[in-house]
């Protein structure tokens, strides 16, 4: 059934009347210095506990601030909560820091000097911590800089009973790996539409390889990129492209996440799980450490407590949302992200959840990988040819065909502000600065998103003021109960997969 009559007939079940989306967003910004480097200062206390604050801590790095909004199924209201978390994050940065606003890091003169994210005495901030000098080993500090966006999305359990029939959770999570299926044909979409990242300051790639080329004494660039970020050069693992993802059915999805996790890699087996002083450096010596190393742009989720592992989760109660990754921070906007852009995020994964969606096969893995590649790296050359819907088509071909299916789903949702946002979707092209370099751009960039941030009146942070002064009694209260040695935790934890 093609999608015109998918659509016609969700119309006549009217699956969208009460269509409610559940979403939410992770957004990493680095700290910056008042001259635009990686702040070596520890997480502002005035911003709570990394560890126990549920709206803002840190990704890899202590500089590297995560902003977690809770679930809404309103968008102004999201972007509400995401506006007044900016807001109060930017009263109590000190010492005139800012929020770095690109997804690439400014330019890094030593990256000895980042510091990794720290989480307190507990087993689990130590785990934390391990976790990230793991990563820090594996693939270096810089690498682990790179900003980002994660989308979090999934139906009202009544909106997905309605579009699957029944509401089973087997049948739930056939629905969400057909999605995700449809996403990895389309994510040459979000590279497109969603990529900022065509320069980077040269000490990104110092001592590495790349195919990039001069900008100006200070940056690399690479023409009709889209995002560098998601390029070889970027956020990758050349260990995990031997794992097989193709998210047919969740037993193989789990079979392979644990092969990744318990098999051990050679190449990180020889950096050994414990330093020369015996300290704790990795977590396991699979390609994967933990379920979160697994970099794709997206990936099936389900909520559940702290130190419950995401594994045995979507084993035993099946998956719950989808995170969607690989999205670029938007420089244009002080949150990284536009409501519009929230909006066209929505219709994607809609019309990926309403198309059929046949398994995957090795052959087309392979293929989504070469359009993937090709996007990334010449994207905004409209004559570029990527694999769209079983043919080889230009990209702006394929680009006009899916926004024309995207507006036909968005005049069927049941807000207007849907049109509007496919309606604004514009060509984008790459405009280069050689008198200015990045760091310098970025630098100006930031101070600016800081004025503006200051400058929004009418905003409420009493309940950003009271998570933070609740993390740190939390954090305080966990770190005086005893527990058992982190040698006896860290087996323990290894051995729930």
């Amino acid at each position: 059934m093609d999608f015109h009559n998918r659509l016609y007939n969700l119309k006549k079940q009217s699956f969208f009347n009460n269509l409610v989306i559940e979403r939410g967003i992770e957004k990493e910004s680095l700290r910056v210095n008042k001259d635009g480097f990686i702040s070596n200062q520890n997480h502002p206390k005035s911003l709570g506990s990394s560890f126990t604050n549920p709206s803002i801590t840190t990704d890899f790095a202590e500089a590297l601030i995560e902003i977690v909004t809770p679930v809404y199924t309103d968008i102004n209201q999201l972007y509400k909560k995401l506006e007044s978390l900016h807001v109060f994050i930017n009263k109590n940065l000190e010492n005139g820091e800012t929020l770095w606003p690109y997804s690439m890091p400014p330019k890094i003169n030593n990256e000895l000097d980042i510091n990794i994210a720290t989480y307190g005495n507990t087993n689990m901030g130590q785990l934390k911590h391990v976790y990230r000098k793991g990563l820090a080993i594996r693939y270096g500090k810089t690498m682990q800089c790179v900003s980002g966006i994660h989308y979090n999305f999934s139906l009202s359990d009544e909106s997905l009973k309605k579009f699957l029939g029944v509401s089973n959770q087997e049948d739930k999570n056939k629905g969400y790996l057909g999605l995700i299926r449809n996403f990895k044909r389309l994510f040459w979409f979000v590279l497109l539409e969603f990529g900022n990242s065509a320069v980077v300051d040269k000490t990104f790639v110092s001592g590495r390889q790349n195919d990039l080329d001069e900008l100006n004494a200070a940056d690399l660039f690479q023409k009709d990129a889209t995002s560098l970020r998601m390029s070889d050069i970027g956020y990758q693992s050349q260990a995990q492209k031997n794992l097989d993802f193709k998210y047919n059915n969740l037993a193989s999805f789990l079979d392979e996440l644990k092969m990744g996790i318990v098999v051990p890699h050679p190449e990180f087996k020889k950096l050994g799980l414990q330093d020369k002083n015996n300290k704790y450096q990795q977590i396991s010596n699979g390609i994967l450490q933990i379920e979160n190393e697994l970099y794709d742009c997206i990936r099936p989720k389900r909520a559940g407590k702290s130190g419950q592992r995401p594994y045995q989760l979507l084993k035993d109660q099946g998956i719950q949302y989808v995170e969607v990754r690989g999205i670029d921070l938007n420089p244009n906007s002080p949150l990284g992200i536009t409501e519009d852009q929230i909006r066209v995020l929505d219709l994607l994964l809609i019309y990926c959840l309403i198309n059929e969606s046949p398994m995957m096969t090795d052959e087309e893995k392979s293929i989504i990988e070469k359009t993937d590649i090709a996007t990334i790296k010449f994207g905004r050359k409209d004559s570029s040819i990527i694999n769209y819907m079983n043919s080889e088509v230009p990209i702006s071909q394929a680009r006009d065909h899916l926004i024309n299916n995207l507006m036909l789903l968005a005049s069927e949702m049941n807000e207007s502000q849907y049109v509007k946002a496919i309606d604004g979707l514009k060509v984008k092209k790459n405009i280069f600065n050689k008198g200015k370099s990045f760091h310098e751009a970025g630098l100006e960039l930031a101070q600016k998103n800081s004025t503006e941030l200051n400058s929004l009146s009418n905003i409420d942070i009493d309940l950003c003021k009271k998570e933070a002064s609740d993390s740190l009694i939390e954090f305080d209260r966990m770190n005086q109960e005893t527990e058992i040695s982190f040698e006896e935790f860290i087996n323990s934890y290894n051995a729930k997969i």
